[in-house]
């Protein structure tokens, strides 16, 4: 009898000594005293006594958490504090999950929360401050906290897409490719396409898939990034470079039509196209043009002026638009040197060829004098801008010689004479 007696006298002694060890931390904490709580939690559950204490890890979750997130208190704690943290908080909830829940209530879940709204502002400064190495690891943390509350159904979403999309950020500019892919994966995958920005997802996955020579996979993600983003210039590009290095032109032009067809105000397409076509046709060799030169001529030209109204001072299509007037002019002058005969009808075709070279020299004049005015009251050329100019001078030497208009030829010779000297 007495030594039952002594046992239970033992056992609630016991059990003050416990109480009395959480009071305590919890009156450290009540005074904010965060140095002296964890002191006081750590050595509550070095007691291994205390190790299936619910309410003990709950109150290290909670000191950790306030550590780790008080500069004054940070270091006592680092370098993983919020993870102590979480950690902490699980073990409670594994040891007794009504009472962890009831405590996590009554403090209105803060100090979980915490563990995420502060690790995220924490790691979108260093992601500001091109820290992002640190900057992944820290939203890496935060995805953790993130996913142990949605579990729990306490808040937040399964697919945090802002957390996510830094993520991935982080790991594009800290050059771990592993990384971006994964979380610009989860991304993708849950089609996300908010903002404009998010147009990146699709054209990393699209672009790392293209490197990798995975059709299928890059072909996947221009899909769905033309289903979010139609208006995207930089997906279509891409799709026909891997189309263009198949080597089948038919197909390569039948998918310009089609991207086209989807979106006509697309400048870059609209450009590449004509420049894709020039190329084939305007070749100096003429047994190699191709049968329907004059039919890709004319398509040349409406391509480029497509693009010109869409872009109207932009010099480059301006200038292609302006050669390729230029070649075909040139060619056609070929025909009339190949007539050598001097009768009356060899005479009238030779001059109905020249007055038809003139009016296509003269068509080349006002998209060359337009790529010219852009440039000639500017100082200090950058070299494709100085190329562009000296092009432009040049060509339209030869279109004024052709209208018979000396004084502008002279103009535009001088002009060219002098351009490396002015700019």
């Amino acid at each position: 009898m007495k030594r039952v007696l002594l046992t239970t006298i033992l056992a609630l002694a016991v059990s003050g000594i416990f109480a009395q060890d959480i009071k305590k931390t919890k009156e450290f904490i009540t005074a904010n005293a965060w140095d002296k709580a964890k002191v006081s939690s750590d050595q509550t559950l070095a007691n291994a006594k205390n190790q299936k204490n619910a309410e003990a890890w709950y109150l290290k979750g909670k000191v950790y958490s306030a550590c780790a997130n008080n500069p004054g208190f940070k270091s006592l704690v680092a370098p993983d504090g919020r993870m102590q943290a979480l950690e902490a908080f699980k073990k409670s909830m594994e040891l007794d999950k009504a009472m962890a829940t009831t405590l996590l209530t009554l403090d209105q879940y803060q100090p979980v929360f915490t563990l995420y709204t502060t690790n995220f502002e924490e790691a979108a400064a260093l992601y500001n401050n091109e820290k992002y190495a640190e900057a992944l690891q820290e939203f890496k943390n935060c995805s953790a906290y993130g996913d142990y509350i949605y579990s729990n159904g306490w808040g937040l979403y399964k697919l945090d897409t802002t957390l996510t999309y830094y993520t991935a950020l982080s790991a594009l500019n800290s050059k771990n490719e592993e990384e971006a892919v994964k979380y610009f994966t989860k991304l993708a995958d849950g089609r996300v396409g908010s903002t404009p920005e998010q147009a990146t997802i699709y054209r990393y996955l699209a672009k790392y898939y293209y490197d990798k020579k995975d059709e299928a996979n890059m072909s996947k993600y221009i899909k769905t990034g033309m289903e979010l983003y139609p208006n995207d210039e930089y997906l279509p590009l891409l799709e026909l470079d891997y189309v263009r290095e198949k080597g089948d032109k038919a197909a390569l032009y039948k998918k310009y039509e089609e991207m086209i067809a989807a979106n006509p105000k697309n400048f870059d397409v609209l450009f590449e196209y004509g420049n894709e076509l020039f190329l084939e046709t305007h070749v100096a060799d003429a047994s190699k043009r191709p049968a329907n030169y004059s039919a890709n001529c004319a398509k040349i030209e409406d391509l480029y002026k497509q693009a010109i109204a869409i872009k109207p001072d932009n010099t480059d299509v301006l200038l292609a638009l302006g050669k390729h007037y230029y070649n075909m002019a040139l060619f056609m002058e070929e025909d009339v040197n190949k007539i050598k005969g001097t009768k009356p009808e060899d005479i009238k075709r030779k001059a109905d060829l020249n007055a038809q070279v003139a009016e296509t020299a003269s068509k080349s004049i006002e998209p060359l004098e337009k790529v010219f005015n852009a440039y000639d009251s500017q100082g200090k050329l950058k070299t494709h801008e100085k190329s562009n100019y000296k092009s432009a001078c040049n060509l339209l030497v030869y279109s004024y010689d052709k209208k018979k208009d000396k004084p502008k030829s002279d103009f535009y010779q001088k002009k060219y004479d002098e351009a490396d000297k002015n700019h």
